[in-house]
């Protein structure tokens, strides 16, 4: 016969699996047997918050952090079960609780994180943002803290760059990359806050990254073109634009930048050959075409 603690442990392998069903049964189980095992009422009370029985979680873990009033990882998930119920306010004491208990606990710090971005009020990003990077100073590996510290600082960055902010919107973005330097978005915002910051050699570099990890992205091309042609290389600046009106020939603006940048150059022959081909003038007589049959 299986001990509680090997018991324990495949409950928690089935759990952690999503197998969730098989995970009850063992910890109910488990229960059965032994009515006060802590590990079990708390695993089971997450667990039932997990099926969205949030206000039974919370008996069960009420009764485990009784039976073990030291334990960080229960107050946590006491405060998780809490957030997921809208109780923000009593959720936050018990992160605070847990952190109390374990000021290293950077899961706990993360979900802190997101409890406190869940409010939606004005500093609701702000305090989310330093509770994340809390997280990562501990656990730099974390993906959740690191996943959503990437997510938060993308999108104040963009509000801060599109409102003239730009200043932050550069710190935030520059974070933002060194977290997520496959993000082809975030490259491209950098860019365009180094270029309004003045920094015209570094928003190449920006801009040159945003294209590599997304070939076809337009305003990444016509920016680099952009950008190339204001540090001084016109003609460099010309393969980008190129590339850009072969990325989208009817879009006007990488024709009417290209044609620009060769007229810069004094290739007037050339930029005439990039004007879009008049449309053809309508007949002056009726069409011979056959009508089509009524449906």
């Amino acid at each position: 016969m299986a001990t509680i603690l090997e018991a324990l442990t495949l409950a928690l392998d089935l759990h952690l699996a999503g197998r969730f069903g098989e995970a009850q049964e063992l910890y109910t189980r488990i229960l059965d047997a032994e009515p006060e095992q802590p590990d079990a009422l708390h695993y089971l009370g997450v667990l039932a918050g997990q099926i969205g029985r949030g206000e039974f979680g919370l008996t069960l873990i009420d009764k485990a952090s009784a039976l073990r009033p030291e334990a960080a990882d229960i107050h946590a998930n006491r405060a998780n079960l809490l957030r997921g119920l809208g109780r923000l306010d009593e959720a936050e004491m018990g992160y605070r609780r847990a952190l109390a208990l374990r000021p290293d606990f950077a899961e706990a710090w993360t979900d802190r994180a997101f409890a406190r971005h869940g409010r939606g009020d004005a500093a609701a990003v702000d305090a989310a943002t330093e509770l994340l990077e809390r997280a990562l100073r501990i656990e730099p590996a974390l993906d959740p803290a690191r996943e959503k510290l990437v997510d938060l600082l993308h999108a104040r960055g963009r509000l801060r760059l599109e409102s003239g902010q730009v200043t932050p919107a550069l710190a935030d973005l520059i974070r933002a990359a060194a977290l997520d330097p496959r993000d082809a978005d975030i490259a491209f915002l950098l860019g365009n806050a180094l270029f309004a910051a003045g920094l015209r050699a570094d928003s190449v570099i920006a801009f040159r990254n945003a294209l590599a990890l997304v070939p076809d992205f337009l305003s990444a091309a016509l920016n680099l073109g952009i950008a190339l042609a204001a540090t001084n290389r016109a003609e460099a600046a010309l393969v980008p634009l190129r590339h850009a009106l072969r990325i989208d020939p009817a879009h006007p603006a990488p024709r009417d930048t290209l044609t620009l940048a060769l007229r810069a150059l004094g290739r007037g022959e050339e930029a005439e050959a990039l004007a879009p081909p008049q449309p053809a003038q309508a007949p002056k007589q009726p069409s011979a075409r056959r009508p089509r049959r009524p449906r």
